[in-house]
C-alpha cells in the first residue's frame, strides 16, 4: 500500500504541466537615457527613431526576417532585409516607415512569445 501511494504520488506530479507567463510591457523602455524606446517622434511618413532602435530592428530581421512557419510559409513575403523601410537622416537619427514598424511591433511580439523559427 505504501508504495502504491508512493507511485500514484510520482504520477500525479508528472501530469502536471507549468506554462510560461506572456512577457506584458507596462512602459516604454530606455533608450540611453530617454524612456522613449528609440522613437523619438511619429511624423507623416513613419518615425523618426534612435540608431538602438534601428539595431534592435535589424536583429530581428536577422532571426525572423527570412524564417518559415512548420507549414512552410514564410512569415513576411518578401523577405524582410537589413534595413527594410529605414533611410538615414543627416543628425544620427533614422526615419523608419509605418509598415516597417508594423514589422517590428510584429517580431518583438514573436520574440517576447519564445517563438523560434
Amino acid at each position: 500500500m505504501k508504495y502504491l501511494l508512493i507511485v500514484l504520488c510520482m504520477s500525479i506530479a508528472g501530469c502536471l504541466t507549468v506554462t510560461q507567463s506572456a512577457v506584458k510591457s507596462n512602459h516604454a523602455s530606455f533608450d540611453g537615457n530617454e524612456q522613449n524606446s528609440g522613437v523619438i517622434e511619429m511624423n507623416s511618413d513613419g518615425f523618426k527613431i534612435t540608431a538602438k532602435f534601428k539595431d534592435r530592428y535589424n536583429s530581428l530581421i536577422a532571426i525572423y526576417g527570412n524564417a518559415t512557419l512548420a507549414n512552410g510559409s514564410k512569415i513576411f513575403t518578401p523577405a524582410l532585409t537589413i534595413n527594410s523601410g529605414i533611410t538615414p537622416n543627416n543628425d544620427g537619427t533614422f526615419e523608419i516607415t509605418k509598415e516597417g514598424m508594423a514589422y517590428m511591433v510584429e517580431m518583438s511580439a514573436m520574440q517576447k512569445r519564445g517563438f523560434k523559427p
